[in-house]
């Protein structure tokens, strides 16, 4: 069973969902949000929100699915941070990178 928990933020730059595997997930406090900038490259994240970013900058993210419940992979962290979302390869520099907060996710068992 998948739940999705919805969250709604007065401020119109901040967005957020978190998806739960399974109805226990949704309770589970071990859960470490970080910020994208924080996984080294190899690491694996789920997006869970974005936080105030500049309108233009969460379009931009917005159209390459870099949206709350999307997993990605780290590739680089110097100079910019290179991530893979789906079939896309994103560059954002360490600012914007700091804004997008992701859970870590275990390679071996999501896959």
């Amino acid at each position: 069973m998948v739940g999705v928990g919805v969250i709604v933020f007065e401020s119109r730059t901040k967005i957020s969902r978190i998806r739960y595997e399974t109805l226990g997930g949704r309770y589970n406090k071990d859960r470490q949000v970080i910020s994208l900038s924080q996984l080294r490259p190899g690491e694996a994240g789920e997006v869970v929100s974005i936080q105030k970013a500049d309108r233009t900058v969460l379009q931009k993210l917005l159209a390459m699915t870099v949206i709350p419940g999307s997993r990605l992979k780290v590739e680089l962290i110097f100079p910019v941070v290179v991530f893979q979302v789906e079939n896309t390869r994103v560059a954002v520099d360490h600012r914007v990178a700091g804004e997008i907060e992701v859970c870590r996710i275990d390679v071996a068992r999501s896959q």
